[in-house]
């Protein structure tokens, strides 16, 4: 069984942020965070936490996440989302944006990967949007978001070999 949450024992969190800004960093369908702006998220309770439980060993631990970054009242953006691909067939993520959906009544995902963005477009319900759509809905925050300096080199490198694809989902 897994639930989604915000925090985890105040002990783990700092090994936890660290997996997550590795993951993050290392993977190629996600873009680098900081340690910084991860830490603030999680003490800000956006980062949603899926944790599994290991019935042999009692325990719970951290199978997958998602960044909620809020522009305003109505709108947000989901990044960084990461399951456990031993976890990835079990509903984890569709957990993880249902919990996500509860704070806006906009949200957008922008990603590189046609797969995910079928799975969202088919499966889940989101709809095909645009940099412009994406702009206006954030009232340019979704923008200046864009324009850190560690989100531009990673965007570039992506730009190389394919486009981004924006969805929005509203609820």
């Amino acid at each position: 069984m897994v639930i989604v949450k915000n925090k985890v024992e105040e002990s783990k969190a700092d090994a936890l942020i660290q997996k997550i800004y590795d993951v993050c960093k290392s993977h190629p369908n996600l873009s680098p965070r900081s340690k910084k702006e991860l830490t603030r998220a999680y003490k800000e309770g956006r980062l949603l936490l899926a944790q599994g439980k290991s019935y042999t060993e009692g325990k719970s631990y951290t199978v997958g996440w998602l960044l909620r970054i809020p522009y305003n009242e109505e709108s947000q953006e989901l990044a960084a989302g990461y399951v456990l691909e031993s976890y990835r067939t079990s509903g984890v993520f569709k957990k993880l944006l249902q919990e996500a959906f509860k704070h806006a009544t906009i949200s957008i995902i922008v990603t590189f990967n046609k797969r995910f963005a079928n799975y969202l477009l088919n499966k889940i319900g989101f709809k095909r949007s645009s940099l412009w759509e994406t702009a206006r809905i954030s009232k340019g925050k979704f923008l200046l978001e864009r324009a850190k300096f560690i989100r531009i080199k990673t965007i570039i490198k992506h730009y190389q070999t394919n486009k981004p694809i924006y969805t929005i989902f509203t609820r």
